[in-house]
């Protein structure tokens, strides 16, 4: 009968007990996370958690980017995000009280829908680079040439 005690107790603290274990990443959790050099105070948030498929989906905003273009706000409303992306980026749940979108992160949700998207599974800061830098190129293929140049 002892032996069936210490089973047990060896089966439910190694998680085998029946029971899902809680949560990780959870809609509200505001995170700091590893970032590029010039987004040092950068923080992200967990928006909304969703499934596709067997995978969880975080839909998150990012606020304290520094864009390398001028004049572009330091703001992510949404991202797509997996559980890779989220375990290889946070350090630590923020204290910090911080004001996120929310109409924007509703509008990019839908857009993400409507698109059928993807979800990112790189480390955030390999992500806001990517954005940084896609902003860029869009920023100079809509600047005019200047007087002359052909």
């Amino acid at each position: 009968m002892k032996l069936l005690g210490v089973a047990g107790a060896l089966l439910a603290a190694i998680g085998l007990s029946g029971q899902a274990p809680p949560a990780k990443y959870v809609a509200g959790q505001v995170w700091e996370y590893r970032t590029r050099q010039q987004d040092t105070g950068s923080l992200l948030k967990v928006q909304r958690v969703e499934m596709m498929g067997a995978k969880k989906v975080y839909h998150i905003s990012v606020v304290g980017v520094h864009f390398s273009t001028p004049g572009i706000a330091g703001v992510l409303p949404h991202i797509p995000v997996s559980d890779e992306t989220l375990d290889a980026s946070v350090t630590r749940l923020s204290a910090t009280k911080q004001d996120f979108p929310t109409t924007a992160l509703d509008e990019g949700i839908e857009e993400w829908r409507k698109a059928q998207g993807g979800v990112f599974t790189i480390p955030m800061s390999q992500i806001v680079g990517i954005v940084d830098d896609q902003t860029a190129k869009a920023r100079m293929q809509t600047e005019e040439p200047p007087e002359g140049s052909q």
